[in-house]
């Protein structure tokens, strides 16, 4: 018995759009927003003895601080690297900051 092996015609990848959201310069505290930037800042705080991950996202309207707590990294999470970043942003003194946010990492 022969076996007839059929070409596969490949289909052209289709690249996802980049995510939208809002410029870092609009977000204000106490609504939810979803921003897009790049890593430009990484650090381990601990925070009250608790160890706390730290970075700073930037595009091109200004930059913003992310918190996790209770992590001192996250995989995928690196330099350079670009995240969308999902919740309710805080005041933070005179900055706004994001603690605990959803995240999303976007192809390097």
């Amino acid at each position: 018995m022969a076996l007839r092996f059929r070409r596969q015609e490949t289909v052209p990848e289709i690249e996802a759009p980049e995510p939208s959201g809002t410029p870092i310069a609009a977000v204000r505290p106490r609504e939810q927003v979803t921003v897009v930037g790049k890593v430009t800042r990484m650090r381990a705080k601990p925070s009250s003895g608790l160890p706390a991950l730290s970075i700073t996202i930037t595009d091109a309207s200004g930059t913003v601080n992310v918190v996790w707590t209770g992590r001192r990294s996250i995989g995928g999470i690196a330099l350079g690297r670009k995240v969308v970043i999902s919740g309710v942003p805080r005041l933070n003194g005179d900055r706004v900051e994001f603690l605990n946010p959803v995240y999303t990492l976007l192809e390097a």
